[in-house]
């Protein structure tokens, strides 16, 4: 017994000797500058140039998809996003359906003018990112337009190239034509209609 007794007490001297060297030691760090506060909807970069923001009070990294991700919940009534025509409304209308149809339901309480307005600026809107979608389409078809090449191979050689005599400038001056009319169409729209006013009732 006595020799265990001997044994614990040398055990705790080495660790009380461990103990007194580390307070000893002395230790160094660097703290930078304090982090500002940020608020509610502030956007910032770190020194590695990664983007952060304030959502509800959380801090988040922003990414280049952030725009093309469907939340879990409706940012109106905050019901899950879980049925897939929830899903679809958030994505044309950026809420839920319900809220849609809660929102819908108030603009034929008002009358049948009202409606018509909702319904005329809906189609207008409509109308106006589709013609705008087909002017950046043929853009991108008058930016990329090469004469057309084709291959045709086997599985260990080249047996022919096809290539085509087609007058490009002429293409791009047809493309060009193109864009320039449904720009001017897309403007008259607009001067006579207006671009469809978003009700946010």
């Amino acid at each position: 017994m006595f020799k265990d007794e001997k044994a614990l007490q040398d055990v705790r001297r080495k660790v009380a000797e461990k103990l007194n060297k580390d307070e000893k030691r002395l230790v160094f760090g660097w703290r930078g500058e304090p982090e500002p506060t940020r608020k509610e909807g502030d956007t910032w970069e770190d020194v590695d140039g990664k983007k952060w923001t304030i959502k509800n009070g959380i801090r988040q990294s922003v990414t280049k998809l952030d725009g093309a991700k469907t939340p879990w919940w409706c940012p109106k009534c905050s019901k899950p996003l879980n049925h897939r025509y929830d899903v679809k409304f958030w994505r044309i209308r950026g809420h839920c359906m319900d809220c849609n149809v809660k929102e819908e339901m108030k603009i034929r309480q008002q009358g049948p003018e009202a409606w018509y307005k909702y319904e005329r600026d809906v189609m207008l809107r409509n109308y106006i990112a589709e013609v705008r979608d087909k002017i950046a389409e043929l853009q991108d078809y008058h930016d990329t337009v090469s004469k057309p090449e084709f291959v045709n191979a086997d599985e260990t050689r080249v047996l022919m190239i096809e290539k085509w005599d087609v007058d490009i400038d002429k293409i791009k001056a047809d493309l060009k034509a193109d864009i320039a009319q449904l720009q001017k169409w897309l403007d008259e729209t607009i001067e006579i209609n207006g671009i469809g006013e978003q009700n946010e009732g």
